[in-house]
């Protein structure tokens, strides 16, 4: 068997570094195969070493000042599980390392974070990352029809595009099986600028961050194999593997993946998706730890554009919901990528420890759509009244090579009023990114320009698509447009140092700055003359908060953060100046008798230089502020009820006025696929083992207010809500539940991010069943 695993393990890690597989199948998670503990109080001063564990190994113990919790769990409430990402209660997550890059306990760090835990995820049966992360207040995931976009940051957290992390890193363009849940151990939410730790890829986050945590390999030998089913076809096969290699324990391996194929309620859709992800531990149990992640993904699906604003939430008439607009057999789109990420973790001694983290990755996605455009130039109202619009074939291609390295060192000391943790860093990240969009009007430029031609159209009406899709090419004449075809290169390195302190045990410092260093080279050929825009800028960016404990369980912050990053893809015209931002937070965080425990925050945000779309393939640069509320909280009163609330309030408004194809957009404007008012509360039921034994039941819902769709503020969709519902059982490795999406089958439609006056259907009422077992 070991030979077996060894050999699979040399392969499988191999395997993510050729472009292509055919599709494997997949998995959901597996248990983490570590013991329960009891996370004791922190003692002031250590006087020897943390024996090891029997975990998972890590290279560096944790400092009394950061262990996970400062109390033992009630004995009648959840016990405290240790998994690879850090200690988690229940559905609560207890540190979260990506905010500091220690495992800080989340009640000292100033600063809004939520996290959704692997438990949480499988009490509610979600089957996306986009469907956990409805659980954070103010975060709004990617819209599941997306299969390639040219938005960078489809996420938004606080009213603004955030970036996606895997493991710590940013994910370009958030390529691949974005949606997959077999690999994830937990998804790490972080509010707001981030500045100091993370400067790779694009640079420094603005808006905030999504940290999707992998599962790593531990010492417990563990198999599982599972199927997901449900409605519209969906199947879901999967499987998460972990194996020692050796008896000493020093080389572990763990491989997950999954398959995922389904139909849709929207008609002509059809996806595939897959991933693969092995990861192989090397330790000396003591205080040095390799660890080699490797990642495979790609999925597919005809692009979806949405339905235009008319005919949908106005107008005088209305299209089907389930409608595709193209011809049933254009050819799918796709999403790939393939990478390694490389961890080294070094203890000197009980003071020093460092860590070096590399990453290569190459990602590439190509979109082909019928695209149907109107009125406005963009395809929110018709061409000719009442419903007829005009039709283009649209491709959009894009292939990035990125690498990454991020070397950094720690401090963990004491003294006689303080226990401290200094962090010092370096990262240095050079992404390649090459792309184009080419339309082909298919005689409509001829028609409008001089009427002698026939329109190329539909009536969405009765919609009947006749022409088949072919990708645009030059041989079309006037009817080819290049609306940009660039190659750039970004380059991002800084410094980094930040200082952790907590004094007297009550009052938890913060402090930091980061030396950022952007430098864009923006070639664009799709000009009349190709011109190249440099830009080269040096920032100096600070973070700072205090946590003040002002009675057991209850603590105040305060912070501020700045960050900066390159906008991509849209500069066509212009020399690219990076996107700055600033940010105040305040709120409170509590703890009550590790039953009760969550936080209120407000903040403000105010961004420059931020891209938006004012014509086919341009962008032009706008200031943006968003204001808000917060609260995230969830109560554990005992062992068998567990509850989960959130709500957000987001004033997100553009601050300086600016020009679009629709005139003059006035500062104050809404920002689109901002809503104002969304929130999320989840309860659930396990049974006590004389009553059902291994039974549990969870409800919840999901509302969000009114959204607009456009800069101007001329289209908002409604408010909805969703009801979900989950039953669930598990006894002795085997698991079986069923969750019920959307239970009262609310219709709805959302904002959906095209080339502008789109909207998408909401999923009606579905259902999904899973069957796994688990063998140690």
């Amino acid at each position: 068997m070991q030979r077996f695993l060894s050999a699979l393990c040399a392969a499988s890690v191999a395997a993510v570094t050729v472009p292509d597989l055919a599709f494997a199948q997949t998995s959901t998670q597996a248990n983490t195969g570590l013991p329960s503990v009891v996370v004791e109080p922190p003692t002031r001063k250590p006087t020897k070493k943390r024996q090891a564990s029997a975990t998972a190994p890590r290279a560096a113990p944790r400092a009394p000042a950061q262990a996970a919790v400062s109390t033992a769990p009630p004995s009648s409430g959840a016990p405290v599980i240790q998994t690879t990402a850090g200690p988690v209660q229940g559905i609560r997550a207890l540190t979260a390392s990506s905010a500091t890059r220690t495992d800080t306990p989340i009640e000292q760090i100033p600063q809004s974070i939520q996290v959704v835990s692997r438990q949480l995820i499988e009490q509610q049966g979600a089957v996306t990352v986009t469907e956990a992360v409805q659980n954070v207040s103010n975060a709004q995931a990617v819209n599941p029809f997306v299969i390639a976009n040219t938005d960078l940051q489809q996420l938004k957290i606080r009213g603004f595009s955030a970036e996606l992390w895997r493991d710590g890193m940013v994910s370009m363009y958030n390529p691949g099986d974005r949606d997959g849940l077999v690999n994830v151990e937990r998804i790490e939410v972080l509010k707001g600028p981030n500045a100091i730790l993370y400067g790779g890829g694009p640079g420094a986050p603005i808006g905030g961050a999504v940290n999707v945590v992998s599962k790593l390999p531990t010492d417990k030998a563990s198999q599982e194999f599972g199927i997901g089913l449900g409605s519209y076809q969906y199947w879901n096969p999967f499987f998460d593997i972990n194996q020692p290699l050796n008896q000493e324990k020093t080389a572990l391996f763990r491989i997950t993946g999954e398959y995922t194929g389904n139909n849709s309620f929207v008609d002509v859709l059809e996806s595939k998706r897959y991933s693969i992800n092995p990861t192989l531990t090397l330790t000396n149990r003591e205080d040095t730890t390799l660890t080699i992640q490797g990642f495979l993904s790609r999925q597919q699906q005809q692009a979806y554009q949405g339905l235009p604003v008319y005919g949908t939430i106005l107008g005088d008439f209305r299209a089907a919901r389930d409608l595709y607009i193209g011809p049933s057999n254009i050819e799918p789109s796709y999403s790939k990528t393939h990478g390694a990420t490389v961890t080294l973790d070094h203890q000197f001694n009980s003071v020093w420890s460092a860590n070096i983290k590399a990453r290569w990755s190459q990602s590439e996605f190509d979109q082909l759509s019928q695209w149907a455009f109107g009125g406005d130039a963009f395809g929110a109202t018709p061409a000719f009244a009442p419903s007829t619009w005009l039709l283009s074939n649209l491709e959009v291609f894009q292939k990035q090579q990125e690498f990454t390295i991020n070397p950094s060192v720690k401090a963990k000391f004491d003294t006689a009023i303080s226990r401290n943790t200094l962090l010092l860093g370096a990262d240095y990240s050079r992404v390649t990114d090459r792309g184009f969009m080419t339309g082909d009007n298919l005689g409509n430029t001829c028609f409008l320009t001089t009427f002698a031609c026939p329109p190329a159209a539909v009536d969405l009406q009765n919609p009947v698509f006749t022409i088949p899709y072919t990708r645009p090419n030059p041989s079309a004449g006037a009817e080819y447009a290049a609306y940009f075809n660039f190659d750039n290169t970004y380059t991002t390195k800084g410094g980094y140092a930040q200082l952790q302190s907590s004094l007297y045990d009550r009052v938890h410092v913060l402090a930091g700055a980061r030396l950022a260093n952007i430098d864009i080279s923006y070639t664009e050929n799709a000009l009349v003359v190709p011109s190249t825009f440099v830009t080269d800028t040096t920032k100096l960016l600070p973070r700072a908060g205090v946590v003040v404990d002002l009675v057991k369980g209850l603590s105040a912050y305060a912070s501020y953060s700045e960050g900066m990053r390159w906008a991509g893809f849209t500069q066509a015209v212009a020399r690219p100046e990076p996107e700055l931002s600033q940010q105040v937070e305040a709120g409170l965080k509590f703890n009550i008798n590790a039953e009760l425990s969550g936080s209120v925050a407000v903040f403000e945000i105010h961004r420059d230089n931020v891209p938006v779309t004012i014509a086919l393939g341009v962008a032009g640069l706008t200031q943006q502020k968003s204001r808000g509320f917060e609260t995230d909280m969830t109560w554990q009163p005992n062992r068998n009820w567990s509850f989960l609330g959130s709500y957000g309030y987001t004033d997100a408004t553009f601050a300086g006025a600016f020009v679009d194809s629709s005139g003059v957009i006035p500062a104050g404007n809404k920002l689109p696929y901002v809503p104002e008012h969304s929130g999320r509360v989840w309860a659930n039921y396990k049974f006590d083992p004389n009553v059902l034994p291994g039974w549990s039941v969870g409800a919840g819902v999901y509302a969000a207010s009114s959204q607009y769709v456009d800069n101007a503020n001329l289209w908002k969709t409604d408010g909805y809500y969703t009801v979900d519902a989950k039953i669930g059982y598990e006894k002795d490795g085997f698991r079986a539940s069923i969750a019920l999406k959307n239970l009262t089958g609310e219709k709805y439609f959302t904002p959906y991010a095209w080339l502008g006056g789109q909207v998408a259907p909401g999923a009606p009422r579905m259902v999904y069943g899973q069957l796994s077992y688990r063998f140690n």
